[in-house]
């Protein structure tokens, strides 16, 4: 998907579930996902300026936190 503007084409941003995970776990967090499909995001030893820029694209955005539950649960399962 794109966006014109002004005459320019500029790619619309995706959004990497598996990257994301790396990038609260390269800051000190965790996740697991519990019974129910319940995400649990542990940031008890995270710096707050790392963790606010790492949680910026799940916020307005519960897609982003389903394609996460869907990463883990891929992990969990082998398949990825």
């Amino acid at each position: 998907m794109a966006t014109q503007m002004y005459g320019v084409v500029q790619a619309t941003p995706t959004f990497d579930p598996t990257a994301w995970l790396s990038a609260l776990v390269q800051i000190g967090g965790g996740y697991a996902l519990a019974s129910g499909r319940k995400l649990w995001l542990v940031v008890e030893d995270c710096d707050y300026d790392d963790l606010a820029s790492v949680m910026r694209p799940l916020i307005g955005n519960p897609d982003r936190a389903e394609a996460i539950r869907v990463a883990i649960e891929r992990r969990q399962n082998g398949d990825a």
